[in-house]
């Protein structure tokens, strides 16, 4: 591919990435800024795009969620990025009596139907805490996420890039206000991701290539046909924790084979993702 058309079209990235972050500064004000850093090649995109930033906070802060179901091997790759890039690391994780292991225990292995409440407990929790702790009065915090359109056939009728808190109460009211959801590589395609990676150096994350996701959750709510051989291949560590998950589901009387919901509960509707934006990659696979 012709250099100049390369770094022309990169930098065209750049710029209109820019552009949408600081419309979001001058209308929302954010309090503070919240990189979610899931370790997958959209939200390391992200990330760094939103790092370049001329406004970027010094020290940049990144967030990662730990669910208690990810593959060391994205934990590692995360810590070893914020290195790298001299950015500072904050992990979040649920606590008891809302971690994976306490789900299972109480209602079996997550699957198909389960997501909501998957996500509740893994995701939401730690979100919640970013956004509250950092927001200040009617100054949002700008959480910063790796979704593109083209990622999720779901939500390419209705997916917007800047979204203020998660929908509205039925007192009319708005969810979540101190949200502000920005995903300034919203309209990228993969050719865009793979263009503006290699023109970094960002690192390529192995188990997106093998089987699909960034590592950092295995919940098994979108787990598709094959998928469990391919954790075993690839991350034989999520295995192991996906085997003594599904021990304790057993030994508790639950549904105990992951990825796999009662028949009772399966119904496609349940998978709303309005206000799930950190699945949407997962989501896309199934």
């Amino acid at each position: 591919m012709n250099t100049l058309f390369v770094e022309s079209h990169v930098d065209k990235l750049i710029g209109d990435a820019h552009a949408v972050i600081t419309r979001v500064i001058g209308e929302h004000h954010p309090y503070s800024w919240a990189p979610l850093l899931s370790g997958g090649h959209d939200s390391i995109c992200a990330t760094h795009l939103a790092s370049t930033h001329k406004d970027a906070p010094s020290p940049f802060i990144v967030h990662h969620i730990d669910t208690g179901t990810g593959a060391a091997y994205t934990r590692d790759l995360v810590e070893r990025l914020c290195v790298s890039r001299g950015w500072v690391l904050e992990v979040h994780k649920s606590v008891t009596p809302d971690t994976y292991e306490d789900f299972v225990k109480e209602r079996g292995m997550a699957g198909p139907g389960r997501h909501q409440w998957v996500y509740n407990r893994l995701k939401e929790r730690s979100v919640q805490k970013v956004s509250v702790s950092g927001a200040r009065g009617q100054r949002p915090t700008m959480l910063l996420t790796g979704s593109r359109k083209q990622e999720s056939t779901r939500r390419m009728g209705y997916a917007v890039q800047v979204r203020r808190g998660d929908g509205f109460l039925s007192t009319g009211h708005l969810r979540n206000p101190s949200r502000l959801w920005v995903a300034p590589c919203f309209s990228w395609t993969k050719a865009d991701q793979a263009l503006y990676m290699d023109e970094f150096g960002l690192p390529i994350n192995k188990l997106k290539l093998a089987i699909g996701v960034s590592g950092e959750c295995f919940c098994g709510c979108f787990a598709k046909d094959g998928e469990r051989e391919l954790i075993k291949k690839h991350a034989p560590d999520v295995d192991r924790k996906l085997c003594h998950f599904e021990a304790i589901a057993q030994e508790s009387g639950q549904p105990c084979i992951w990825g796999q919901a009662p028949a009772s509960e399966w119904d496609a509707d349940q998978l709303e993702l309005f206000s799930m934006d950190l699945c949407v990659g997962c989501e896309s696979r199934t």
